[in-house]
C-alpha cells in the first residue's frame, strides 16, 4: 500500500484529501506545519509528498526545494496542490523540483489519477495534464516550457539559443521594455500606456505592442478603433517579414504612437517565439522605443522578457500580488533576465493601502523602482482618451511615471 504524506495548513482541506487517498486505497500521513513537514518527510520517507503552496513561514516550493537538496528526500515524487492556478504558478512548481501541479478545487477522480501516474512514473518524470509523462530536465534547465516550434528532445534549444549563435537579437539587446503582471487588476497596462505617452511628449518615436491574448486594453486606453491586430501575422507561422508588421500597426495621430494592438475576442493562439522576437526587433528598427504590455505567461511574452532592455513588474500591495511578484522574479532569475534589468513599480491601484512599502520592500528583497499613487482622474483620462502623463504632467501619478523611466535603460 503506498504511503503519501499529505502537507497543507489548512486542516479541513487536509482531512477532505485524506479521505479522498484512503478511499482509494492508499496510506496517508498529514503535516500541517511547513517547516516540520520536511522532518517529517525524513522519517516517514513516504513513497509520494503533496504538499500545498500558501503555508506561513515557509512557501510550498521552499519545502520542495529542501526536500530536494536532502539526500534522505531527494527521492520522493512530489505534487504540487494549490489554489494558484495561472501558468507561472505551475513553471515555479516544476522549477523548484515538483513533479506534477494540481491546482485546488480538485475532484476525487483527478486527485486519485495524478497521484497513481505519478507513483507509476517515479521522480524522474514529470507528470502533466491528460497524465502525459516527460523526463525532468537537468538542473538548471529553463522552466519555460518550449514553444511549438521547438524541435523535439535531443535538438531542444533553450529561449535565446538562436540568438547567442547569432540568427537573431540577442537578449536584453532591443530597445524595449515589457510592462507585466501576471496578476490582473494591478493596472499594468495603465502603466505601460502612460509610459509610452511620457516618451512621446519627449519627441521619441514610440511603438506599443499589446501582447494580451484576452482583448487587450490598450487602444481602450487611447479610445482607438482597430481593426488590424497581431492575430492576423499567425497564419504566416515563423515565416514573418518586416512589411507584415508594419502594415497592421494602428496610429494614434494626437501623439504620434503606434500601436500593434491585440485580437479583439480572447483567444488560445499565440506568437511563437520566433514570430515575436521577429516582431521586436522590425519595430525596433522603426522606432527610438517599444512598449510591450504583456498581461500573461506564454511564449510571446517570454520572448519579449528576454529581448528587452529593461523589463518592468506591476504590483499591488495586496498579499496575493506580493507572492507573485516574489514568484515572477524567481521565474526571471531562472530565464536568465538579469536582476539589473528589472524594476519594480509599486502601483496603487486603489485608495486605500493594504501592506505598508517598506513590508513590501523586505518581502520582495529589492528596493520599489517607483511608488505610483492612487489618482481618481485616471477614468476621466480613459473617458477621453488622453493618458493622465499626457494630460496632467504635473500631478503626482504622472512625476511617478516620470520618476520610473529615469530608473530604466532606454
Amino acid at each position: 500500500m503506498p504511503r503519501i504524506l499529505l502537507v497543507d495548513d489548512d486542516i479541513n482541506l487536509l482531512q477532505m484529501v485524506k479521505l479522498m487517498l484512503e478511499r482509494a486505497g492508499h496510506e496517508v500521513e498529514t503535516s500541517s506545519n511547513a517547516a516540520e513537514s520536511i522532518e517529517h518527510a525524513a522519517r516517514m520517507n513516504p513513497d509520494l509528498a503533496i504538499i500545498d503552496v500558501m503555508m506561513p513561514g515557509i512557501s510550498g516550493y521552499d519545502v520542495v526545494r529542501k526536500l530536494r537538496a536532502d539526500p534522505r528526500t531527494a527521492r520522493i515524487p512530489i505534487i504540487i496542490l494549490t489554489a494558484r492556478s495561472q501558468p507561472m504558478d505551475k513553471h515555479m512548481a516544476l522549477d523548484a523540483g515538483a513533479n506534477a501541479f494540481l491546482s485546488k478545487p480538485v475532484t476525487s477522480q483527478e486527485l486519485v489519477e495524478r497521484v497513481e501516474a505519478v507513483l507509476r512514473a517515479g521522480v524522474n518524470y514529470r507528470v502533466h495534464t491528460g497524465l502525459l509523462t516527460e523526463p525532468v530536465p537537468p538542473s538548471g534547465s529553463s522552466p519555460v516550457p518550449p514553444s511549438r516550434t521547438t524541435p523535439p528532445p535531443g535538438g531542444r534549444r533553450p529561449i535565446g539559443a538562436d540568438d547567442q549563435a547569432g540568427n537573431g537579437p540577442a537578449p536584453g539587446s532591443l530597445p524595449v521594455v515589457t510592462v507585466a503582471s501576471l496578476r490582473g487588476g494591478t493596472g499594468s497596462t495603465t502603466v505601460a500606456v502612460n509610459l509610452a505617452f511620457l516618451l512621446a511628449t519627449r519627441g521619441r518615436r514610440v511603438c506599443m505592442a499589446d501582447l494580451s491574448t484576452t482583448s487587450g486594453h490598450v487602444t481602450l486606453h487611447v479610445r482607438q478603433v482597430a481593426q488590424h491586430h497581431w492575430g492576423h501575422l499567425l497564419p504566416a507561422g515563423d515565416a514573418l517579414d518586416g512589411d507584415m508588421v508594419t502594415r497592421l500597426l494602428v496610429r494614434h495621430a494626437p501623439s504620434g504612437i503606434a500601436m500593434l494592438p491585440a485580437p479583439l475576442l480572447p483567444t488560445t493562439a499565440t506568437l511563437s517565439k520566433t514570430a515575436t522576437g521577429t516582431v521586436l526587433a522590425e519595430l525596433s528598427r522603426t522606432f527610438n522605443h517599444v512598449i510591450v504590455d504583456a498581461p500573461n505567461l506564454d511564449d510571446a511574452t517570454t520572448t519579449a522578457l528576454l529581448l528587452s532592455r529593461t523589463v518592468v513588474i506591476v504590483m499591488s500591495d495586496d498579499p496575493p500580488s506580493v507572492q507573485s511578484t516574489v514568484q515572477f522574479l524567481t521565474l526571471l532569475q531562472n530565464m536568465g533576465v538579469e536582476a539589473g534589468r528589472v524594476r519594480v513599480a509599486l502601483n496603487h491601484a486603489r485608495p486605500v493601502h493594504d501592506i505598508p512599502p517598506e513590508i513590501i520592500q523586505k518581502a520582495i528583497k529589492r528596493p520599489l523602482s517607483a511608488q505610483i499613487p492612487f489618482d481618481a482622474n485616471q477614468i476621466n483620462a480613459m473617458r477621453r482618451g488622453v493618458p493622465l502623463a499626457a494630460a496632467d504632467p504635473d500631478s503626482a501619478f504622472s512625476q511617478a511615471i516620470q520618476h520610473l523611466a529615469r530608473t530604466m535603460t532606454l
